[in-house]
């Protein structure tokens, strides 16, 4: 018998306000590079296992419309590089909503803490058409990531 996935009506929310005002094709990518675990074999077949902390590690990478609210609450949320220390850290979520095709829905929910936006989005100008150049690029670093499906 076949499996059937339905997806769309996702939901990205950052410090408690959902996002909105995207662009076109990914308008978000969530990464979490590293491994949960690190492990080592030696002789005989024994092996080590350890718990990697950056395994904790997520970046957001979100694709807003250039000026619009979504880009200008981003914008207000980039760290200040004077009083750095007084930086208020973000937190987040992106929820992934997932049909069966038989009208039932589970939700893929990953939380996010310990957030910074890591630089100041850059622009583009083009004569020739280029659509992108009406969108802004937001990479946004979590120290903690878990994932929840109900």
């Amino acid at each position: 018998m076949s499996t059937y996935t339905l997806t769309g009506d996702d939901t990205i929310i950052i410090n408690d306000l959902p996002l909105k005002d995207f662009a076109d094709g990914d308008i978000a990518t969530l990464d979490i590079p590293d491994d949960l675990i690190a492990t080592t074999t030696g002789k005989n077949g024994n092996t080590i296992f350890a718990l990697n902390e950056s395994g904790k590690n997520a970046t957001l990478t979100v694709r807003p419309l250039i000026s619009s609210d979504t880009d200008k609450r981003l914008n207000g949320l980039i760290p200040k590089t004077e009083n750095f220390a007084s930086t208020i850290l973000l937190t987040g979520s992106v929820v992934k909503q997932v049909g069966d095709g038989q009208g039932n829905i589970s939700y893929n929910t990953y939380l996010l803490s310990g957030g910074m936006i890591r630089k100041i989005p850059g622009t583009k100008s083009s004569v020739n058409g280029d659509t992108q150049q009406a969108v802004m690029e937001y990479v946004i670093f979590f120290a903690n990531n878990s994932r929840a499906i109900s």
